[in-house]
């Protein structure tokens, strides 16, 4: 199963974990689990038809799976997991292309071995410690760099090791 499906899921029991814990902390504690139902609009009792049917389609193993990223989920903090809400909201409104592309850049970055991960992120923290003027220039750059035929990226790549080695 994907990440991203694996987080929908997550986030989508998190959801009904909430609207359900939401529903019954508005009703008296006497009132039936009927009764709850009933207090639901129809587009609730929808959303939670599908997936608890979603659920139900999981092996054991997923759901144990699910049941423990929602419990690490939970223990996150407030701000961090509305981060997280927030960055999945975001990521579902996009269209099927750029969702697809992210996709594959996730599944790339977690291809990639610990030592390379880690001189990505000092990479970017660098990065984000440059004045803004520094950080424009790099980006310049970078679009420029992005232009270049693999031919030219080759050229400059020689140069610049040609550079090192005086």
């Amino acid at each position: 199963m994907r990440t991203t499906n694996k987080l929908a899921i997550v986030l989508s029991v998190v959801a009904v974990i909430s609207l359900t814990a939401a529903v019954c902390r508005a009703q008296a504690p006497s009132q039936s689990a009927v009764e709850k139902w009933e207090q639901l609009s129809e587009d609730q009792k929808a959303q939670l038809r599908r997936k608890f049917q979603r659920w139900n389609s999981l092996t054991d193993q997923q759901k144990a799976e699910i049941r423990k990223k929602v419990k690490a989920f939970k223990a996150l903090p407030p701000d961090e997991r509305q981060r997280i809400k927030d960055n999945f909201s975001q990521f579902k409104q996009l269209p099927p292309k750029q969702k697809q592309a992210l996709r594959e850049d996730f599944n790339r970055w977690r291809r990639l071995p610990l030592k390379q991960k880690q001189q990505i992120r000092e990479t970017h923290r660098r990065f984000q410690n440059l004045p803004p003027a520094q950080r424009q220039q790099l980006m310049k750059r970078y679009r420029q760099w992005q232009q270049l035929s693999p031919e030219q990226r080759q050229r400059v790549r020689e140069k610049i090791k040609r550079r090192r080695n005086q």
